[in-house]
């Protein structure tokens, strides 16, 4: 059984959440518009999980129309230690494993979303780009290869928004073939 940490970070909804802040502050409304799919009262519901967890925090209170408008931040970019996974099974780690896989699908399908019917669809002039490649590496080769590529990343998160950047989404996978 994942600790009450996984099991709050390892929920469908709750990941698109922490993806979509993973590098800007958001209010409600600016969510629900990354996530039209997920209704309003459910985005409510896993927002305060989300904060009562201690995952993200208000960082700014706005007065709208007669109501208070919150803006929500991550307070640090989640990770799972090995005592938050301790515990699970197999079929926990295949949950998980489907969860991040249906992940990346909706992340497709939203981006497929928005070609109308019958649009030509390029994925490269568009920047979309996957690739699977088999490494030899020792421990501690992939060690520093995972540490590079997330210097990288969160160098490349510090970046503001403008009307040059396009909003992009990177995920990667490793999987051990010989275990």
């Amino acid at each position: 059984m994942p600790s009450p940490k996984a099991g709050l970070i390892l929920h469908p909804v709750r990941i698109q959440i922490i993806t979509a802040m993973s590098t800007q502050r958001m209010t409600a409304r600016e969510l629900s518009e990354v996530m039209p799919d997920i209704p309003q009262t459910t985005l409510y519901r896993h927002l305060n999980a989300l904060l009562e967890g201690g995952i993200i925090k208000v960082v700014e209170e706005n007065p709208v129309r007669g109501t208070v408008e919150r803006v929500y931040a991550l307070v640090a970019p989640p990770s799972l230690t090995p005592e938050d996974l301790r515990g699970m099974n197999k079929q926990d780690y295949e949950r998980v494993a489907t969860m991040a896989l249906s992940s990346f699908m909706s992340d497709i399908r939203r981006y497929l979303e928005h070609k109308p019917d019958g649009a030509h669809i390029d994925f490269l002039a568009d920047g979309m780009d996957f690739n699977k490649v088999q490494l030899n590496l020792t421990d501690e080769e992939f060690h520093a290869m995972n540490r590079q590529i997330f210097t990288i990343m969160v160098a490349a998160a510090e970046n503001q928004p403008s009307p040059e950047r396009k909003r992009r989404i990177f995920s990667y996978l490793f999987i051990p073939v010989d275990v």
